[in-house]
Parts: C-alpha cells; sequence; structure tokens
C-alpha cells in the first residue's frame, strides 16, 4: 500500500527538500543500515559471508 505525507507540515525549505520527508521513512532506513552493518556482520556465519554476501560486490 502506498501511503503519503498527508499531515506532515514542513516550516522549513530543509525539511521540504529531505530525502525521506516521512518519518518513519527515516527511522525505517535507519534500523536496515544498523541491520546491514551492525547485525549481519555480528550474526552471520564464514559460509554466508564469503560465499553468498561477498560475490554480490
Amino acid at each position: 500500500m502506498f501511503y503519503r505525507e498527508c499531515g506532515n507540515f514542513k516550516d522549513t525549505y530543509e525539511k521540504d527538500m529531505a530525502i525521506f520527508p516521512i518519518p518513519l521513512d527515516r527511522w525505517g532506513f535507519v534500523v536496515m543500515l544498523f541491520a546491514a552493518f551492525v547485525i549481519v556482520p555480528l550474526f552471520a556465519s564464514e559460509y554466508l559471508i564469503t560465499n553468498i554476501i561477498i560475490p554480490f560486490y
């Protein structure tokens, strides 16, 4: 389901031109980055890192 920025009013140009104008999008992006750079390296096996993830770089 697609949703828009209904009810989120911007009071500065900086907020209006943001890459992620919706607060839920910002928090979701931060959580995904945290998972990708902290959780996966801590809990992934050597097989997953060397044979599955690295070849896609």
